[in-house]
């Protein structure tokens, strides 16, 4: 049995028993004995912050955003108004229960998220209130899996994982890149961020860990939303509250680097894009192959990048003509699609202020001057009688500057000038120029 008493409380009470019971007890023998309770409270309130510091010690929250506004001037579409785009705002949050079991989720607010609102229609609907989900924006659980550590150098990740291919897999975040958007060639081809379900086994080797290597098996892509102009970008099956998985992709990556200043390496993927569909109305195989090689490196005040993607789809012809009978409802575009894709960058940063820029500083800032070089062609080959449409072979040159307030707050401009292969059909004065500035900021954290 024990007696829970304020603290006040327990040396007013034994003050008032060693006052009944021993009248004649020393003022020092008094004090020695509170000076006691009072460490024994202490102690205990100590165990008690500890058993909060232990449980919410394996939290961990990050996360990152950007914003931008941007200026129109395109030949292909004369209308097209400026905007500005609060582009994303991500929080990653994790748990780990052991240094070997942990868990990882990342959820992503694009353009402002999304959401429902109530309008009062005066003049249709009999003046009734209308419910309608209008907002602009998507709320994603971009990731979301349990991380097991398997041996020394070697761990996995199960559920919603990162596909290990081509250069957005290690630069994702808006401080990992220069451009205002994510690489240009990259996200007109392949599907953004690209995550899917499955598992990534992931580690490194050798005697100073310089090789990386990750092996995907994640769900695969779904053909009915391919298109002319994003070729594969849309096959990753987000349309639907749960997803077909009839059909799987393996994905291979091997980097090698030296510190930070050195990366290199390659990625391939491979998968049948035919039984996701959502509905099984076509009978010939379509699989789809991807291979690419990058670059990184960090001489400061230089840095460069480079990447080169190549892919192909076999029975695109087929895929074409059924994506043709395909339902409205579906909201995909139902335009040819290419046999072969290809694409390249290649980007060159000079640190112009900074600690390790050629104006010699001592704080945290930097500024950058960057240029940066885009080709790909959504439909480089075509087959059959798919008409091989010139206007989807594009060349990009990006220039702009970066100013790191701090390295994880970023100020970007981008000035972009744009060749399109051919004007578009709606254009009215038939040209092929595309002319893009746009300026805001990102951050992580």
């Amino acid at each position: 049995m024990s007696l829970h008493l304020p603290l006040p409380k327990r040396i007013r009470l034994l003050k008032a028993l060693f006052t009944i019971y021993n009248p004649n007890l020393t003022k020092v023998f008094y004090n020695l004995l509170v000076s006691l309770i009072f460490i024994e409270g202490v102690q205990a309130q100590m165990f008690t912050d500890s058993l909060g510091r232990d449980r919410f010690s394996g939290f961990r929250l990050n996360g990152y955003g950007a914003m931008h506004y941007y200026h129109f001037d395109w030949q292909t579409d004369s209308s097209r108004r400026d905007a500005i785009d609060q582009e994303r705002f991500i929080l990653e949050l994790g748990y780990k229960w052991t240094e070997r079991i942990g868990f990882n989720t990342e959820v992503e607010f694009e353009h402002g998220g999304t959401g429902g609102a109530v309008e009062f229609d005066r003049f249709e609907e009999f003046g009734e209130f209308e419910f309608d989900i209008s907002k602009g924006g998507e709320v994603i659980v971009e990731q979301m899996n349990l991380e097991l550590g398997m041996y020394k150098s070697l761990r996995l990740k199960l559920g919603r994982v990162k596909v290990p291919f081509g250069m957005m897999f290690k630069r994702d975040e808006p401080t990992d890149y220069l451009t205002c958007w994510n690489s240009e060639m990259e996200t007109q081809i392949l599907p953004e961020n690209w995550t899917d379900n499955g598992f990534l086994l992931y580690g490194s080797s050798g005697k100073k860990h310089r090789f990386n290597y990750y092996l995907g098996f994640v769900n695969g892509l779904d053909g009915s939303a391919f298109n002319s102009a994003n070729w594969i970008k849309r096959g990753n099956q987000r349309r639907f509250e749960t997803v077909n998985a009839e059909n799987f992709a393996l994905s291979a990556r091997l980097d090698y680097s030296k510190g930070n200043n050195w990366l290199m390496g390659f990625s391939v993927y491979g998968c049948n894009t035919t039984d996701n569909r959502p509905k099984p109305d076509l009978r010939l195989s379509t699989p789809l192959f991807l291979s690419e090689g990058h670059f990184q490196m960090k001489m400061d005040p230089v840095r460069a990048a480079a990447m080169v993607l190549y892919g192909t789809l076999n029975n695109s012809e087929a895929l074409t003509n059924q994506n043709r009978n395909l339902s409205n409802n579906l909201n995909v575009k139902r335009t040819p699609v290419g046999a072969e894709a290809l694409g390249a960058f290649a980007e060159l940063e000079l640190v112009v202020y900074g600690n390790k820029g050629f104006i010699a500083s001592k704080n945290d800032s930097e500024l950058s001057f960057y240029s940066r070089y885009d080709y790909y062609d959504t439909m480089h080959k075509t087959q059959g009688l798919v008409f091989n449409n010139p206007r989807w072979e594009r060349k990009s040159f990006s220039t702009g500057l970066v100013y790191k307030l701090i390295k994880k707050v970023q100020l970007k401009t981008q000035f972009t000038l744009r060749k399109v292969g051919a004007p578009a059909p709606t254009s009215i004065r038939g040209g092929r120029l595309e002319k893009t500035f746009a300026a805001g900021f990102a951050f992580e954290f």
